[in-house]
């Protein structure tokens, strides 16, 4: 009788406990689709900016090079932030 009670306790627990990683990867995956669609966006801004100053005129002024630098770094910030699966299973940072 108390094997039963002691199954039913930890069959109880494994269902919970699976619920709640299955919960947890989903929402982590909804995060990374919108972090990586931020990403996307902030790379389609970078070059209709770099379309627009093509000369270097806009991103050596002081005012709005700071706005052009800080769109560099949110970009490149974003690109480093995931992990990109190379073959044989290693993983490996993108690096620009």
């Amino acid at each position: 009788m108390l094997h039963l009670i002691i199954t039913i306790v930890l069959g109880i627990v494994a269902t919970f406990l699976g619920l709640v990683t299955f919960y947890a990867l989903r929402r982590i995956n909804e995060y990374e689709s919108i972090i990586l669609n931020i990403n996307n966006t902030i790379e389609t801004i970078k070059l209709q900016l770099k379309t627009i100053d093509d000369k270097g005129t806009f991103e050596s002024d002081d005012e709005v090079g700071f706005f052009f630098q800080e769109i560099k770094q949110l970009g490149n910030d974003l690109d480093n932030l995931f992990e990109t699966e190379v073959e044989g299973n290693e993983k490996e940072t993108k690096e620009k």
